[in-house]
Protein backbone atom coordinates (compact mmCIF):
# COMPACT_ATOMS: atom_id res chain seq x y z
CA UNK A 1 0.00 0.00 0.00
CA UNK A 2 1.34 3.42 -0.93
CA UNK A 3 2.23 5.62 2.03
CA UNK A 4 2.60 9.10 0.61
CA UNK A 5 4.98 10.87 2.97
CA UNK A 6 7.14 12.49 0.29
CA UNK A 7 9.36 15.08 2.00
CA UNK A 8 10.30 16.53 -1.39
CA UNK A 9 6.81 17.86 -2.09
CA UNK A 10 5.13 18.48 1.28
CA UNK A 11 6.21 19.62 4.74
CA UNK A 12 3.07 18.10 6.26
CA UNK A 13 2.07 14.45 5.99
CA UNK A 14 -0.73 14.41 3.46
CA UNK A 15 -3.13 11.69 2.37
CA UNK A 16 -2.88 9.97 5.75
CA UNK A 17 -6.44 8.69 5.53
CA UNK A 18 -6.65 7.99 1.82
CA UNK A 19 -3.30 6.29 1.21
CA UNK A 20 -2.51 4.02 4.15
CA UNK A 21 -5.82 3.23 5.80
CA UNK A 22 -6.74 -0.43 6.08
CA UNK A 23 -9.14 -2.76 7.87
CA UNK A 24 -6.55 -3.13 10.61
CA UNK A 25 -6.69 0.62 11.29
CA UNK A 26 -10.50 0.54 11.38
CA UNK A 27 -10.42 -2.05 14.16
CA UNK A 28 -7.60 -0.18 15.91
CA UNK A 29 -9.64 3.05 16.01
CA UNK A 30 -12.80 1.24 17.04
CA UNK A 31 -11.08 -0.55 19.92
CA UNK A 32 -9.44 2.64 21.22
CA UNK A 33 -12.57 4.77 21.00
CA UNK A 34 -14.84 1.94 22.19
CA UNK A 35 -17.41 2.65 19.51
CA UNK A 36 -20.45 0.88 20.92
CA UNK A 37 -23.65 0.04 19.02
CA UNK A 38 -25.98 3.03 19.08
CA UNK A 39 -23.21 5.46 19.99
CA UNK A 40 -22.29 8.70 18.25
CA UNK A 41 -18.87 9.17 16.65
CA UNK A 42 -17.79 12.57 15.31
CA UNK A 43 -14.97 12.44 12.75
CA UNK A 44 -13.49 15.87 12.06
CA UNK A 45 -11.56 16.04 8.81
CA UNK A 46 -13.39 13.10 7.25
CA UNK A 47 -11.90 13.48 3.77
CA UNK A 48 -13.70 11.26 1.28
CA UNK A 49 -15.59 9.43 4.02
CA UNK A 50 -14.12 5.96 3.52
CA UNK A 51 -13.01 5.65 7.15
CA UNK A 52 -16.44 6.70 8.36
CA UNK A 53 -18.19 4.15 6.17
CA UNK A 54 -15.84 1.41 7.36
CA UNK A 55 -16.47 2.28 11.02
CA UNK A 56 -20.22 2.53 10.50
CA UNK A 57 -20.38 -0.86 8.80
CA UNK A 58 -18.31 -2.64 11.46
CA UNK A 59 -20.32 -1.32 14.43
CA UNK A 60 -24.09 -1.93 14.36
CA UNK A 61 -26.24 1.21 14.71
CA UNK A 62 -23.21 3.47 15.14
CA UNK A 63 -24.18 7.03 14.22
CA UNK A 64 -21.23 8.69 12.49
CA UNK A 65 -21.08 12.47 12.01
CA UNK A 66 -18.56 13.25 9.26
CA UNK A 67 -17.20 16.81 9.17
CA UNK A 68 -14.86 18.35 6.61
CA UNK A 69 -13.96 21.93 5.80
CA UNK A 70 -14.48 21.23 2.09
CA UNK A 71 -18.18 20.89 1.18
CA UNK A 72 -17.30 18.65 -1.78
CA UNK A 73 -15.69 16.11 0.54
CA UNK A 74 -18.64 16.13 2.91
CA UNK A 75 -20.90 15.60 -0.09
CA UNK A 76 -18.75 12.70 -1.29
CA UNK A 77 -18.92 11.10 2.16
CA UNK A 78 -22.70 11.45 2.13
CA UNK A 79 -22.97 9.86 -1.31
CA UNK A 80 -20.62 7.02 -0.40
CA UNK A 81 -22.63 6.25 2.72
CA UNK A 82 -25.82 6.19 0.67
CA UNK A 83 -24.35 3.67 -1.75
CA UNK A 84 -23.61 1.12 0.97
CA UNK A 85 -26.35 1.95 3.46
CA UNK A 86 -24.08 3.31 6.19
CA UNK A 87 -25.55 5.57 8.87
CA UNK A 88 -23.62 8.79 8.32
CA UNK A 89 -24.49 12.46 8.70
CA UNK A 90 -22.02 14.52 6.64
CA UNK A 91 -21.49 18.22 7.38
CA UNK A 92 -19.25 20.98 6.06
CA UNK A 93 -17.49 22.65 8.97
CA UNK A 94 -14.26 24.08 10.33
CA UNK A 95 -12.41 22.31 13.16
CA UNK A 96 -12.05 25.68 14.89
CA UNK A 97 -15.79 26.44 14.94
CA UNK A 98 -17.68 23.19 14.64
CA UNK A 99 -21.43 23.18 13.86
CA UNK A 100 -22.07 20.83 16.80
CA UNK A 101 -23.06 21.32 20.43
CA UNK A 102 -20.70 20.62 23.32
CA UNK A 103 -20.88 17.15 24.83
CA UNK A 104 -22.68 15.68 21.82
CA UNK A 105 -20.26 12.83 21.07
CA UNK A 106 -19.46 9.48 22.63
CA UNK A 107 -16.27 9.47 20.58
CA UNK A 108 -14.30 12.01 18.53
CA UNK A 109 -11.73 11.17 15.85
CA UNK A 110 -9.32 13.60 14.17
CA UNK A 111 -6.41 12.52 11.94
CA UNK A 112 -3.84 14.85 10.42
CA UNK A 113 -5.99 17.99 10.60
CA UNK A 114 -4.31 20.08 13.30
CA UNK A 115 -1.03 20.22 11.35
CA UNK A 116 -2.72 22.48 8.79
CA UNK A 117 -4.20 24.99 11.26
CA UNK A 118 -2.82 28.33 12.44
CA UNK A 119 -3.85 27.62 16.06
CA UNK A 120 -3.90 23.85 16.64
CA UNK A 121 -4.15 24.25 20.41
CA UNK A 122 -7.44 26.16 20.16
CA UNK A 123 -8.75 23.59 17.69
CA UNK A 124 -7.83 20.78 20.10
CA UNK A 125 -9.87 22.46 22.84
CA UNK A 126 -12.81 22.79 20.42
CA UNK A 127 -12.61 19.08 19.62
CA UNK A 128 -12.38 18.16 23.29
CA UNK A 129 -15.51 20.17 24.04
CA UNK A 130 -17.54 17.76 21.90
CA UNK A 131 -16.77 14.79 24.17
CA UNK A 132 -19.46 13.85 26.68
CA UNK A 133 -18.58 12.68 30.22
CA UNK A 134 -17.13 9.20 29.86
CA UNK A 135 -16.52 9.71 26.15
CA UNK A 136 -13.21 9.44 24.34
CA UNK A 137 -11.19 11.33 21.76
CA UNK A 138 -8.41 10.04 19.49
CA UNK A 139 -6.14 12.54 17.72
CA UNK A 140 -3.35 11.49 15.36
CA UNK A 141 -0.76 14.09 14.30
CA UNK A 142 2.82 13.99 12.98
CA UNK A 143 6.11 14.82 14.63
CA UNK A 144 7.86 16.66 11.79
CA UNK A 145 11.21 16.66 13.57
CA UNK A 146 11.28 12.86 13.35
CA UNK A 147 11.29 12.78 9.56
CA UNK A 148 14.41 11.11 8.21
CA UNK A 149 15.76 10.69 4.70
CA UNK A 150 18.36 8.54 3.01
CA UNK A 151 19.35 8.19 -0.63
CA UNK A 152 22.48 7.03 -2.38
CA UNK A 153 23.31 10.30 -4.12
CA UNK A 154 24.44 13.76 -2.89
CA UNK A 155 21.98 15.37 -5.30
CA UNK A 156 19.16 13.72 -3.37
CA UNK A 157 20.47 15.02 -0.07
CA UNK A 158 20.63 18.52 -1.55
CA UNK A 159 17.06 18.18 -2.84
CA UNK A 160 15.87 17.04 0.59
CA UNK A 161 17.58 19.97 2.33
CA UNK A 162 16.14 22.45 -0.18
CA UNK A 163 12.66 20.96 0.18
CA UNK A 164 12.76 20.94 3.98
CA UNK A 165 13.82 24.60 4.11
CA UNK A 166 11.47 25.84 1.38
CA UNK A 167 8.38 23.82 2.25
CA UNK A 168 8.90 24.46 5.97
CA UNK A 169 8.97 28.21 5.34
CA UNK A 170 5.79 28.04 3.26
CA UNK A 171 4.06 26.01 5.95
CA UNK A 172 5.02 28.49 8.68
CA UNK A 173 3.43 31.26 6.62
CA UNK A 174 0.09 29.44 6.92
CA UNK A 175 0.47 28.07 10.45
CA UNK A 176 2.99 30.28 12.28
CA UNK A 177 2.16 29.02 15.76
CA UNK A 178 2.02 25.30 14.96
CA UNK A 179 4.92 23.48 16.67
CA UNK A 180 7.07 21.25 14.49
CA UNK A 181 6.65 18.43 17.03
CA UNK A 182 2.88 18.85 16.93
CA UNK A 183 2.00 15.26 17.73
CA UNK A 184 3.93 15.49 20.99
CA UNK A 185 1.92 18.50 22.20
CA UNK A 186 -1.58 17.07 21.86
CA UNK A 187 -1.51 15.22 25.18
CA UNK A 188 -0.91 18.41 27.19
CA UNK A 189 -3.55 20.33 25.22
CA UNK A 190 -6.15 17.64 25.96
CA UNK A 191 -5.23 17.68 29.63
CA UNK A 192 -5.67 21.46 29.69
CA UNK A 193 -9.13 20.92 28.16
CA UNK A 194 -10.14 18.76 31.13
CA UNK A 195 -9.61 15.30 29.66
CA UNK A 196 -7.58 12.41 31.08
CA UNK A 197 -4.91 11.08 28.68
CA UNK A 198 -5.05 7.29 28.42
CA UNK A 199 -2.60 6.34 25.68
CA UNK A 200 0.16 8.00 23.67
CA UNK A 201 1.26 5.70 20.87
CA UNK A 202 3.93 6.28 18.18
CA UNK A 203 2.96 5.14 14.69
CA UNK A 204 5.95 4.93 12.34
CA UNK A 205 5.29 5.41 8.63
CA UNK A 206 7.96 4.51 6.08
CA UNK A 207 8.43 4.33 2.33
CA UNK A 208 11.34 2.97 0.29
CA UNK A 209 12.32 2.73 -3.36
CA UNK A 210 14.95 0.48 -4.92
CA UNK A 211 15.97 1.29 -8.47
CA UNK A 212 15.52 4.56 -10.33
CA UNK A 213 11.93 5.81 -9.85
CA UNK A 214 9.72 5.62 -12.96
CA UNK A 215 8.74 8.85 -14.78
CA UNK A 216 5.39 8.96 -13.01
CA UNK A 217 7.06 9.56 -9.63
CA UNK A 218 8.87 12.64 -10.92
CA UNK A 219 5.82 13.88 -12.80
CA UNK A 220 3.76 13.65 -9.61
CA UNK A 221 6.45 15.48 -7.65
CA UNK A 222 6.55 18.24 -10.25
CA UNK A 223 2.75 18.52 -10.22
CA UNK A 224 2.61 18.83 -6.43
CA UNK A 225 5.44 21.35 -6.36
CA UNK A 226 3.77 23.44 -9.06
CA UNK A 227 0.57 23.55 -6.99
CA UNK A 228 2.42 24.57 -3.82
CA UNK A 229 4.52 27.21 -5.60
CA UNK A 230 1.54 28.85 -7.29
CA UNK A 231 0.86 31.16 -4.33
CA UNK A 232 2.06 34.77 -4.74
CA UNK A 233 5.68 35.34 -3.75
CA UNK A 234 6.74 31.72 -4.06
CA UNK A 235 7.88 31.68 -7.69
CA UNK A 236 11.63 32.07 -7.07
CA UNK A 237 11.75 29.53 -4.24
CA UNK A 238 9.67 27.13 -6.28
CA UNK A 239 12.00 27.38 -9.26
CA UNK A 240 15.08 26.71 -7.11
CA UNK A 241 13.45 23.65 -5.60
CA UNK A 242 12.42 22.42 -9.04
CA UNK A 243 16.02 22.71 -10.24
CA UNK A 244 17.17 20.66 -7.24
CA UNK A 245 14.59 17.98 -8.02
CA UNK A 246 15.65 17.85 -11.67
CA UNK A 247 19.29 17.37 -10.64
CA UNK A 248 18.20 14.61 -8.26
CA UNK A 249 16.25 12.90 -11.03
CA UNK A 250 19.29 12.94 -13.31
CA UNK A 251 21.44 11.42 -10.56
CA UNK A 252 18.85 8.74 -9.80
CA UNK A 253 18.53 7.80 -13.47
CA UNK A 254 22.32 7.55 -13.72
CA UNK A 255 22.43 5.12 -10.79
CA UNK A 256 19.70 2.94 -12.28
CA UNK A 257 19.19 -0.33 -10.41
CA UNK A 258 21.66 0.72 -7.69
CA UNK A 259 19.52 3.68 -6.64
CA UNK A 260 17.85 3.61 -3.21
CA UNK A 261 15.61 6.10 -1.40
CA UNK A 262 14.22 5.65 2.11
CA UNK A 263 11.87 8.02 3.93
CA UNK A 264 10.58 7.67 7.48
CA UNK A 265 8.08 9.71 9.46
CA UNK A 266 6.40 9.41 12.83
CA UNK A 267 2.77 9.92 13.73
CA UNK A 268 1.66 10.22 17.35
CA UNK A 269 -1.75 8.92 18.41
CA UNK A 270 -3.18 10.40 21.61
CA UNK A 271 -6.23 8.88 23.29
CA UNK A 272 -8.00 10.71 26.11
CA UNK A 273 -11.26 10.43 28.04
CA UNK A 274 -13.50 12.96 29.72
CA UNK A 275 -14.10 12.04 33.39
CA UNK A 276 -17.59 11.08 34.34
Amino acid sequence: MSRDIDALTSYTLKHLRDRWWSTRWTHWVGSHLRCDPGGRLVHVGCGNGEIDVALALTTPDLHVVSVDIHPSRARHARELAGEVGARIQALAGDARSLPLREGCADAVLCIGVLQHLADPEAATHALAALVRPGGRILIVEPDHESRTWYCGTPAGDRAFTAARETLGRWHRELAPSAPTRLGMHVVSWLREAGLEPLVVEPLPVAESRLGAPPPGVWENRDRLLTASASAPGREADGERLREALEAYRDAADAQGAAFVEIQHALLVATLAQRPG
